[in-house]
């Protein structure tokens, strides 16, 4: 076996009265150490995984979970469902909420106006189905100008709670809960843990490439909410005192966001929030590579906002594709001044770390799939299936990263669902432009693929 001892002697001979050549070891040296970090990151959340109570699949659920404390048939839920635009699940969504196993629960369903696309189809729903929950649907009241319309639908739903409601629990309209997610949520909830939350994973129903970038990107950015306690609104349960208290209640009233807003207030109450694998929702739908980076970007605005979190994720993810082209200039360098050592160096670098990304999403997709099985279907095929289609999502993604990186940093203004908010100093929120309100219009997209951007 070939010593050590003679490449480095070489190396240090090419570097030697070279302040190049030391550069250029440093950018590979910080290419590694990004390679690194992603994998201790992804072990992490695996870990975090597979510590979580496991749950059989939703068919062969018991009535109480084992690990479960004995639930309290007296204590009832609430789920809060705001709708703004017809997304194509939602049907689905109002059918998985209304088979939830919880004993006693109640859903609100809060409409952004009578003119919206989305009350046809609960007014359809309720129509043709008889559920066991009461449900109440109203129209979003007032519409303030100092917090989305999100923040003031929910704030709406929280409104007149009897006090038998001891759990609130948030879902978007792109989620379809399986039976067990309710009294999940309802069941974890404790006098130290006044929030749980889920997160999403995308499975790509065509070979369209927003779908497939919007799967790699994902991967990554779930690994980095769970592990920097990131919680997710569309998967989400509060604890009753949680919702009680009025520093939620003047935070969400000023917010953008009603999920990246929380753990600031969880670390003034001294509670904590929980990620439950068994809440990760898997969507299905399609969408456009023009409609996705768009939505990035202002995923990436509430963490801007709102969370510490951000300090790390931003630098962090310039460094990443920086450093891959500083590596190559590198690389490139080094072989026509014949510092060939330095260039397989800068070339391992960045092999190992592209090599990486499509064995980290594998990695990521797995232990979602082990702690929510009762969430993934039969014909959820693996990434690996169509890895040469992953391959292609993760470089887009990683090109277009920095991109929506840099949006949301320097973001003023930000369009969604057809409303243009304000981003001011401090945090504060001024709805701009509300199209529904000012219209008097429906609020739909005119493209199905961007109406699971919620």
């Amino acid at each position: 076996m070939m010593s050590a001892a003679p490449l480095l002697s070489g190396l240090s001979g090419e570097l030697a009265g070279n302040g190049w050549g030391w550069l250029g070891l440093a950018i590979a040296l910080g290419l590694i150490g990004v390679t690194l970090t992603q994998l201790v990151l992804v072990w992490w959340f695996d870990r975090i995984c597979r510590a979580a109570p496991a749950l059989p699949p939703a068919h062969a659920l018991p009535l109480a979970h084992p690990l479960a404390p004995p639930h309290d048939a007296s204590a009832a839920a609430r789920v809060i469902l705001c709708l703004r635009g017809g997304d194509p699940f939602l049907e689905a969504t109002l059918a998985a909420i209304t088979r939830q196993d919880h004993p006693s629960y109640e859903l609100v369903i809060v409409i952004d106006s009578l003119t919206d696309p989305a009350w046809p189809i609960v007014e359809r729903f309720r129509d043709r189905h008889e559920t066991s929950c009461p449900i109440t649907v109203t129209p979003l009241a007032t519409r303030p100008h100092h917090c989305s319309l999100k923040c003031a639908s929910l704030l709406q739903g929280l409104a007149d709670m009897p006090a038998s409601i001891k759990t609130v629990a948030l879902l978007d309209a792109d989620v379809v809960p399986p039976p067990h997610w309710l009294r999940t949520i309802s069941e974890t909830l404790s006098d130290e843990t006044w929030a749980v939350t889920g997160n999403r994973w995308y499975v790509p129903p065509d070979q369209e490439l927003g779908s497939w970038t919007r799967l790699a990107w994902n991967a990554g950015a779930l690994v980095q909410m769970v592990c920097f306690g990131i919680p997710w609104g569309g998967s989400l349960g509060l604890h009753r005192d949680l919702v009680d208290q009025p520093i939620l209640r003047q935070a969400w009233a000023t917010a953008f966001c009603e999920d990246t807003s929380l753990p600031r207030v969880l670390r003034r109450l001294g509670k904590r929030c929980r990620f439950l694998p068994a809440l990760i929702a898997v969507n299905r739908e399609s969408v456009t590579l023009s409609a996705f980076l768009p939505w990035v970007s202002r995923q990436l605005l509430t963490a801007r906002l709102y969370h510490p979190a951000w300090l790390l994720v931003f630098p962090f993810g310039l460094a990443a594709p920086a450093l891959v082209v500083l590596a190559s200039l590198a690389a490139a360098v080094a072989v026509t001044q014949g510092w060939y050592l330095l260039a397989v160096i800068e070339a391992a670098a960045i092999a190992a770390f592209l090599v990486s990304l499509p064995g980290l999403v594998w990695w990521i997709e797995a232990a979602a799939r082990r702690g929510a099985p009762g969430v993934f279907q039969a014909d959820d095929q693996p990434v690996s299936r169509s890895w040469w289609r992953l391959i292609v999502g993760i470089a887009v993604a990683q090109a277009a990263y920095p991109r929506c990186l840099w949006e949301a940093q320097t973001m003023r203004q930000c369009d969604w669902r057809g409303v243009r908010y304000a981003i001011n100093p401090g945090a504060r929120i001024e709805v701009l432009h509300d199209a529904a309100a000012a219209n008097n219009q429906p609020s739909d997209r005119s493209h199905p693929s961007n109406h699971s951007l919620s």
